[in-house]
């Protein structure tokens, strides 16, 4: 068992953020401003949103809709300026037919970004903290970014995780385990294994992962690959002990440090509250996969 928060779609959230999302690039400042004055508060930034065409149109709204209907995230105010491509109330109602709760705030109605983010934080400021309760391991669909270069030690991990019931999301550079999902589509319900297509560099793929509504991610880390994720805690291990004195602040551990049993403890103590490295170091990073060309 873990605790987590009780939605009202029937999914659970790990922690409880209260989220101003830009719809474009040009409301990501009075998101910000916004968030930053409330407990809890997050906001993520991202150059889209503008002049977006086709199949990369859709592709950003899927993945703004799946981030503000996470199930990490207690309420959702979608920002946007008012003149923009992917409207902030198109955004905003499609986190609400996913069931979850969702206001738009347009600069150009509101009188600017001051303003603005006065609204915004008043409306994510509003409402009681929920309480967290116990809630069995086949709620919670579990992410894995680059897991493949643990070798065995980070595949007992994923069995053990399997064994306790969690429901599994694979990022494959090719064909991988269970059912084939598009970039930020969720895992339906019901399938306990999955893979999306790694796609862009590896914040698009967490980004991907989080959208698709895994509530916690693995990810293999090295050099280039280190960093979590502002909505969805990401649990960082190597397997090289030769990086623990070069980035020991970057890393939550080393495969080899635990035995396979202890690390989905330890994922469980995550999923629980407890925070991961990189959401003590506010080395966050959010970026959403491109499929075509802007005007």
């Amino acid at each position: 068992m873990v605790k987590a928060y009780e939605r009202p779609d029937g999914r659970v959230g790990v922690r409880n953020w209260r989220l101003a999302l830009p719809s474009v690039v040009c409301a990501t400042r009075a998101a910000e401003r916004a968030a930053e004055a409330v407990y809890g508060g997050r906001a993520v930034a991202h150059p889209l949103g503008c002049a977006q065409v086709g199949s990369d149109r859709e592709q950003t709204l899927r993945t703004l809709i799946g981030i503000g209907s996470h199930p990490n995230v207690g309420h959702t105010v979608v920002v946007g300026l008012g003149c923009e491509g992917i409207g902030a109330d198109v955004v905003a109602e499609g986190i609400r037919q996913r069931g979850r709760s969702a206001h738009a705030v347009l600069i150009q109605d509101t009188g600017g970004m001051r303003t603005t983010a006065a609204a915004v934080r008043e409306r994510l400021a509003a409402g009681a903290e929920p309480l967290r309760h116990p809630v069995a391991w086949n709620r919670l669909v579990i992410g894995l970014a680059g897991w493949d270069r643990l070798g065995p030690a980070g595949a007992q991990v994923v069995e053990g995780l399997r064994q306790a019931g969690a429901r599994l999301l694979w990022a494959a550079a090719g064909p991988g385990p269970g059912t084939a999902l598009a970039y930020a589509t969720p895992l339906p319900a019901g399938i306990q294994v999955g893979w999306m297509q790694e796609t862009g560099g590896e914040a698009e793929t967490l980004t991907g992962l989080v959208a698709a509504g895994c509530q916690i991610i693995l990810a293999g880390g090295d050099l280039q690959h280190l960093g979590g994720h502002p909505v969805a805690p990401v649990i960082r291990l190597s397997h090289d002990p030769a990086l623990k004195p070069i980035l020991g602040d970057d890393l939550d551990g080393w495969i080899a440090d635990r035995p396979p049993a202890a690390w989905v403890d330890y994922v469980g103590a995550v999923a629980s509250g407890q925070p991961a490295l990189a959401e003590t170091t506010g080395t966050e990073v959010f970026a959403i996969a491109r499929v075509g060309p802007t005007l």
